[in-house]
């Protein structure tokens, strides 16, 4: 006897208008483009990658996920109808059940503010309340540290900053949080023992038995330490290539 298919979820015409909605807001900001990552509908701006919108709507409700930071995230993450999603909540993520008008009237704005903080690319200038400048700083000293390298990209894998040689190996990721810039660099043994003996270093996950580690760097003292790790990490996923031997003749 054969398997009965699954019966298609029935979401309901208010879900839609919602969903509707919050598409408009997305769709009006400048150099923001709409796709599906994993068969979820996401919005990106300027670079495929860097998302600032998840929406996905369920039979009697729409889930809006969005970043926020300082004021504007503890007053989301207060409300009855807000939840702190897994792995994404750790990077200031917040979803939000919207089932009534008056929900989404209240969290339109957020996908605003969560479009501002995903600019690709953002200086001190840029820091919104509730950030630490510095922080940007940090990482414009590690972007420009990268682009020293010949031949290296900047690309939003799972839309974490990353950098890597044209189509080639990542050898650091980037990301920006409210009071410390999380770096992640590939270490040999001994240098990765060292790293993980001081305070601010941690084993990341997914990637920590590959070799990585992940520092939270929060002030520049840290961030120095930091530093020449970027070029071994370099040399570590980027080893030079060896040269053929000549034919004897």
């Amino acid at each position: 006897m054969a398997k009965s298919l699954a019966k298609p979820l029935i979401i309901s015409p208010t879900v839609l208008d919602f969903l509707e909605q919050a598409r408009q807001v997305a769709v009006s900001f400048e150099g923001a483009e709409e796709y599906f990552p994993w068969g979820n509908r996401g919005f990106f701006r300027d670079i495929k990658g860097r998302n600032f919108l998840f929406l996905k709507e369920q039979p009697d409700y729409l889930d809006i996920t969005v970043r926020l930071v300082g004021a504007a995230r503890e007053v989301a993450i207060n409300q009855p109808y807000v939840e702190n999603p897994k792995e994404m909540g750790e990077r200031g993520w917040i979803t939000a059940r919207v089932r009534t008008q008056a929900e989404l009237d209240a969290v339109l704005p957020w996908i605003s503010l969560s479009y501002e903080l995903n600019k690709p690319f953002r200086t001190q200038e840029d820091a919104l309340p509730g950030e630490k400048p510095e922080i940007l700083g940090f990482l414009e000293k590690i972007r420009q540290l990268a682009f020293s390298y010949s031949e290296v990209e900047e690309n939003f894998p799972y839309g974490d900053r990353a950098f890597r040689l044209i189509k080639g190996k990542i050898f650091v990721y980037a990301s920006e949080h409210e009071d410390y810039l999380y770096v992640n660099v590939r270490l040999p043994l001994g240098e990765r023992e060292y790293a993980l003996s001081l305070p601010f270093v941690e084993v990341p996950k997914y990637i920590g038995h590959k070799g990585w580690i992940g520092a939270k760097v929060s002030t520049l003292e840290e961030l120095e330490t930091v530093i020449p790790w970027v070029q071994v990490s370099y040399d570590v996923n980027h080893p030079p290539k060896k040269k053929r031997a000549k034919p004897l003749s």
